[in-house]
């Protein structure tokens, strides 16, 4: 199986340290791990990391340390503590938590500057200091620019919000107040709730679909009859359809799933197209969440890619998510190369056509260091690029990708592809006569199963320690029946309802056969 996504963010003014020492306990409850900042800083654009210095210098000279330990901690491909605390010494673990609030202060500074929901909250923020100090009428014009700029990103929370700060103030204001005012607040409140309302209950909707669509359906009942039994789906019956904008984005989300789900193409693609052109309709919220955007443009190429009819129009979506003008920025561009890259790979990928598969693997490459996401590359993107030097049995590159996954990569919730990599790599180092090296990751890898508690009936432990190790160990002459062994037991869990997909069986099928042959 084929990795396949559906889917369904002040300036620093002083780095004085007595700032730090008031905040200090605050702050280390913000660092729960000792990764938290070096994630937190590969996970930052170049032009962000370039923001931060330039505003941190302001500071002056007595603040160079947090400099350097930024620099050091930018410079690492893997977390080290050890190097820091021979640089840093005592003074560590506060100076790591002073620099990590450092840092996302500076990054709400620089998101300020192109965000409207971030300047929406400075507004508020404006209006709540500015009426502190009895400067009701600027105060009042503070909440009316937050208001506009609200309204135009149909933000109903923070309309809500507004309404709440208008009312509450009202009388303070000493402006005349007349029982018009406060029955149009009210009204505008109303309107508010039944939109937030409505928007949530598609939101539980879409989410509680999203939960379904890995769930194993009973064989003998359809799945709608299913899906109709747990979930409020008559939401998706046309004449439900929402009045609220957020709430109609959130309803073609969740009829994409459905017929996803179904395995109804035209609709999942009919649902597909109406998401992605809800945003075309919304230009300001498509510019302040292209990252949604280009989240519904990968959906829909996905389904155009299960469609040959739809294959042409696949493509020319690569081309137009490089002209938009939402995407001009160093981060939006990563945005659509993490997702449309892993759109091409799993396309040829699932269509057995492994050799144009790699052909992409180098502008990949290239993008993933372009963009910088070497360190903080995204799980699923690199698992495809290990699969596709494992099928065209570049076992050299395989193993290094496998070692960029299991060293440097978290789960995510994919337990699987850590598993199923660790086997991938027992498989090339065979495949390379690194027959000690084979035994030590064999090792290794069961350390991982027993740590991530993994049950011995689990497809990689099986296939591992009992058709493996069999392959690996038999003379000659029983050589082809353990192979055979392998692909028996692989074949009869691909006949398995609801197991016929999971994750390495094909490949492993593929690798066993070309034994055979």
């Amino acid at each position: 199986m084929k990795l396949e996504l559906l889917k369904g963010e002040k300036k620093i003014k002083y780095f004085s340290k007595p700032v730090f020492l008031i905040k200090f306990a605050r702050q280390t409850t913000l660092m729960r791990s000792k990764e938290d900042l070096f994630q937190l800083i590969q996970a930052m654009s170049k032009s962000e990391k370039r923001y931060f210095v330039l505003d941190a210098k302001k500071a002056g000279r007595t603040d160079s340390r947090y400099l350097n330990l930024f620099d050091a901690i930018n410079e690492m491909e893997e977390y080290d503590e050890q190097p820091l605390k021979q640089r840093f010494a005592a003074n560590l673990s506060s100076d790591k938590a002073y620099l990590y609030e450092a840092i996302l202060r500076s990054m709400r500074d620089y998101r300020s500057q192109s965000s409207k929901a971030a300047q929406v909250k400075e507004r508020l923020m404006d209006a709540r200091f500015l009426y502190e100090r009895g400067l009701y009428d600027q105060s009042t014009e503070r909440i009316s620019e937050a208001k506009a700029m609200a309204s135009e990103l149909e933000d109903q929370f923070t309309l809500l919000e507004i309404n709440r700060e208008e009312q509450v103030s009202l009388f303070d204001r000493r402006a005349k107040v007349q029982l018009e005012h406060i029955e149009k607040l009210n009204e505008e409140r109303e309107r508010t709730l039944k939109a937030i309302d409505e928007e949530l209950r598609y939101l539980d909707l879409y989410y509680r679909l999203l939960l379904e669509l890995y769930k194993d359906f009973n064989p003998d009942e359809q799945k709608d009859v299913v899906l109709k039994k747990s979930l409020p789906i008559e939401l998706l019956d046309e004449s439900n359809f929402p009045s609220s904008i957020q709430a109609q984005r959130r309803y073609y989300q969740c009829q994409y799933v459905y017929y996803n789900m179904l395995g109804d193409l035209t609709n999942e693609y009919f649902y597909s197209k109406k998401a992605v052109e809800w945003w075309d309709n919304h230009p300001v919220l498509k510019e302040e969440e292209f990252h949604r955007y280009v989240n519904n443009v990968s959906n829909l190429v996905n389904t155009c890619y299960k469609m040959e009819s739809k294959i042409n129009e696949a493509h020319s979506w690569f081309e137009r998510l490089k002209n938009e003008k939402s995407g001009n920025s160093i981060h939006n561009q990563a945005v659509v190369f993490r997702y449309l890259a892993l759109s091409k790979l799993l396309y040829h990928l699932n269509k057995n056509e492994f050799k144009e598969a790699s052909k992409l693997l180098p502008d990949i490459i290239d993008g993933i260091n372009k963009f910088g996401l070497k360190k903080n590359l995204v799980l699923v993107l690199a698992a495809n690029i290990v699969t596709v030097y494992f099928l065209i049995e570049d076992y050299e590159n395989c193993i290094e990708w496998v070692d960029k996954i299991t060293k440097s990569m978290k789960s995510s919730g994919r337990l699987d592809i850590h598993r199923v990599a660790r086997i991938y790599k027992v498989i090339s180092l065979y495949e390379l006569d690194e027959f000690e090296k084979m035994e030590l990751e064999i090792r290794a890898a069961n350390r991982y199963f027993k740590i991530n508690k993994t049950e011995k009936e689990a497809i990689e432990e099986i296939v591992l320690n009992v058709y493996l190790r069999d392959i690996f160990d038999v003379p000659v002459s029983a050589y082809k029946k353990a192979v055979r062994n392998l692909i028996n037991y692989l074949t009869e869990i691909k006949s398995i309802p609801h197991k016929e997909g999971m994750l390495g069986v094909d490949e492993f099928l593929i690798w066993a056969n070309s034994k055979i042959r």
